[in-house]
């Protein structure tokens, strides 16, 4: 049975205006007028039949239905923009291979590939859902990971250090129960990335910090990106990397709550084969990455 898909241009409306939770801000990052997102959220509604925002006179909100929907989306349209970057990277010459993990590629690495000018080799970019990577098929050049060096069979050069902090929606944090001292989490909703289990530990560890809930339960999400959209929803607290939600800081849909806490450290690797010739563009793409994290 062939799925009757609503239009491109509807869904990426959807998103955006659930993203910024504004008809008035979509239109202006869209350059159209409220008016024209009005009616392309209706008639992606019409299409789904389902009602996916309330409308107010003064705001709009996402039903139910609609929350669920943008979640089961999550970020199909940065996929897209990646896999097309990636398609069109593909010419005679063989491209540099990098493996990261989707939040990374997305929100730190393409938000500043403007500025890389290699244009000796292009970059196609993979990501991945876990810690460990396989160099033995010849599918990948190298790989950005963090927390730990040893890969056996590959050299490791440090990127820079992250760091690790925990993140949540400005209306959680000043809230009926507001976030005052890290015991605080014991009566909020932990939220858990998959591809990062350990950072939660990582950072109570760097505070002297116990709670008495386990660090280990709450909400558990398949990726990162994932997990911020929910602290920009304000289900709980996230662990998150402060580089990698930068722009949510900036534009203040996450905060930071116990001002007074410690960053865990968080180290970026860059891991590629020790027993092969580097790829020619390996170099320069280490030394870029450098440089742009202490710009």
């Amino acid at each position: 049975m062939v799925v009757r898909l609503p239009p491109l241009y509807a869904l990426r409306t959807f998103m955006i205006a659930a993203h910024s939770a504004s008809f008035a801000r979509a239109a202006e990052e869209l350059c159209v007028t409220p008016a024209a997102i009005s009616r392309g959220i209706k008639s992606l509604e019409d299409c789904v039949g389902v009602r996916l925002f309330n409308r107010t006179h003064r705001r709009v909100e996402l039903t139910a239905e609609g929350r669920r929907y943008f979640e089961e989306l999550g970020d199909v349209f940065e996929r897209m923009a990646l896999a097309t970057q990636n398609v069109t990277a593909r010419q005679s010459h063989r491209a540099l291979r990098v493996c990261a993990y989707p939040s990374f590629v997305m929100n730190w690495l393409i938000p500043r590939w403007c500025t890389y000018d290699n244009r000796a080799f292009d970059v196609y970019f993979l990501t991945t859902m876990s810690h460990d990577v396989n160099f033995e098929h010849g599918e990948i050049d190298a790989a950005v990971l963090s927390d730990r060096a040893d890969y056996p069979g590959c050299r490791s050069d440090l990127l820079f250090t992250a760091h690790l902090i925990p993140v949540c929606s400005p209306a959680l944090l000043g809230g009926g129960a507001p976030l005052q001292k890290i015991k605080d989490l014991d009566r909020v909703v932990m939220l858990h990335s998959d591809t990062r289990p350990n950072d939660w530990q990582y950072w109570l560890a760097a505070n002297a910090a116990e709670v008495l809930t386990d660090e280990r339960e709450g909400l558990r999400f398949e990726s990162s990106n994932l997990m911020y959209e929910a602290a920009k929803a304000g289900v709980g607290v996230a662990i998150g990397i402060r580089e990698v939600v930068q722009r949510d800081l900036a534009t203040g849909s996450l905060v930071i709550p116990f001002g007074h806490a410690r960053f865990a450290p968080c180290p970026y690797y860059l891991i590629y084969p020790d027993d092969r010739e580097p790829h020619p563009a390996l170099v320069p793409f280490r030394n870029w990455v450098i440089a742009e994290y202490h710009r």
